[in-house]
């Protein structure tokens, strides 16, 4: 699988190696203009051979380049780390994606949605997490804590998103639904990489491979997704829906406030309504599924890499007392997850599409139709925007003279995106980061078995979409005296 994935990536590599080299007469008042990095140690091959070489270490070879220094470049993308804003390469979106914000925007600012998500998220930490972690303490085998996390995570934000208590961590009932989603986001993640090319389409056609295997994960996504949209909409016609929290209730209840104006005229039918429902509730399970397990999987993996960090976060978390709170105000707690994601974000880079010739606040120039991406995992790696230590894990360069947690500009640390397109779900996902941690920080010690707890020689990561832990996180538990029933 590697293998043709690496070839495809050769053979468009090569075919644009071959249209450089014919535009490069004409394009050259053009380059030196530009003040990007681009590496071509290669006039022929260009950067063939160096990604081939850093496949495995893609993210830090990407920041490698984009600490480079500038040189004059005829690139097809353009990367930044730089933490200025620009409006001059905008991603081209849908015409509904404005409207599809509003809803969503209506949804997540609603104080019912808060509580229950609140709810939920206790119910599956205290009915789930923790009992699945009590039980691999006490029988002492080492447990892979990343997959019980993500488990944990996709079954919570599944009860969130339908309104319907799921479960892949415990008796794994929802198997099947949890394997469609890890595929679905593979494949499209492996597919985003690759070139079009005609053994691509051919497969597509045939409906074999890896084109079949994500139709097949697609088809098991929307058909649960649209049963439960269905479901719902039977109860409102019986009068048996008492105005649920959940997101599909509440996007649901949002676009009959929006029947008669622009979404309306978009979606006028029944069905459409119905496959509009499930896209959105969908991609916020997308969303959610994988970002806050990655996050905490470092998290655990950088308190065990330095000591000095555990104790102090442990202290914080057991000075709330003995029950399994939110973690609210816990500061340090709170910096100590920051700064794990700034090291390690669960989303490492993101982009947009060019809509129109135009020039960055670096410099760079981006030409219409050109990738625009932003490394959030190279900016967390900047000594220009973090200082010398900007290597290290140091929570403290969150915390105010008083202890208190002080936040940095988003275009500095786009984590969670900025400006229009913040994400929606950042007050929540700190919400389940904090509980989660603070919970198992007080009632447990964690011993990390592999891999190997040393912050010269950090782990291994998946080339996925989010930043997972190659080879999981796994560790042995014990209970914490003061935390014994």
């Amino acid at each position: 699988m590697e293998t043709a994935h690496a070839a495809y990536v050769l053979l468009f590599l090569f075919a644009v190696s071959l249209l450089r080299l014919r535009r490069r007469g004409a394009s050259a008042a053009k380059s030196r203009a530009s003040t990007a990095h681009c590496p071509h140690p290669s006039p022929v091959l260009g950067n063939t051979l160096e990604f081939v070489r850093n496949r495995r270490r893609f993210f830090d070879w990407y920041a490698d380049q984009l600490r480079a220094p500038a040189s004059p470049a005829t690139p097809r993308a353009t990367a930044s780390a730089a933490p200025r804003p620009s409006s001059s390469a905008t991603g081209s979106s849908p015409p509904t994606a404005g409207l599809q914000r509003k809803v969503a925007s209506y949804a997540f600012s609603s104080r019912s949605l808060r509580r229950f998500s609140d709810d939920v998220l206790q119910v599956h930490l205290q009915r789930r997490l923790l009992p699945f972690l009590d039980a691999a303490a006490a029988g002492g085998a080492a447990v892979d804590l990343q997959d019980a996390l993500r488990r944990f995570a996709f079954d919570a934000i599944c009860h969130v998103a339908f309104g319907v208590e799921s479960s892949a961590l415990v008796d794994r009932r929802h198997e099947a639904l949890f394997a469609a989603f890890d595929a679905a986001l593979e494949i499209s993640f492996r597919r985003a990489l690759t070139p079009s090319t005609w053994v691509l389409r051919l497969t597509k056609l045939l409906d074999v491979g890896k084109s079949r295997r994500l139709r097949e994960a697609v088809d098991v996504i929307d058909d649960y997704a649209m049963s439960v949209v269905e479901s719902k909409e039977a109860r409102r016609r019986n009068g048996l829906e008492d105005g649920d929290a959940d997101l599909l209730s509440r996007f649901t209840a949002a676009m009959d406030e929006e029947d008669a104006g622009e979404l309306g005229a978009m979606f006028p039918t029944p069905e459409a309504k119905r496959q509009l429902l499930r896209d959105v509730v969908v991609s916020f399970v997308l969303a959610g599924k994988d970002t806050t397990s990655s996050a905490l999987t470092w998290f655990f993996w950088l308190l065990a890499a330095n000591p000095r960090c555990e104790r102090r976060a442990h202290e914080e978390a057991a000075s709330r007392g003995g029950g399994d709170g939110d973690g609210r105000g816990m500061h340090y707690l709170h910096a100590a997850i920051t700064e794990a994601m700034r090291l390690y974000p669960p989303v490492p880079f993101n982009g947009r599409v060019a809509v129109a010739d135009d020039v960055l606040p670096s410099g760079a120039a981006v030409r219409a139709g050109w990738y625009a991406n932003y490394s959030a995992y190279a900016m967390g790696r900047m000594e220009t925007l973090w200082g010398k230590d900007c290597m290290e894990f140091v929570p403290e360069r969150w915390l105010g003279a008083g202890g208190e947690f002080v936040p940095v500009d988003a275009a500095r640390y786009p984590v969670f995106h900025a400006g229009p397109r913040v994400c929606l779900g950042k007050e929540m996902a700190y919400v389940q980061m904090k509980t989660v941690a603070a919970a198992v920080l007080r009632r447990y010690r964690l011993d990390v078995v592999a891999p190997a707890v040393s912050m010269e020689a950090p782990p291994a990561y998946e080339m996925t979409a989010t930043m997972k832990m190659k080879g999981g996180l796994w560790v042995r538990l014990k209970r914490r005296e003061e935390s014994a029933d």
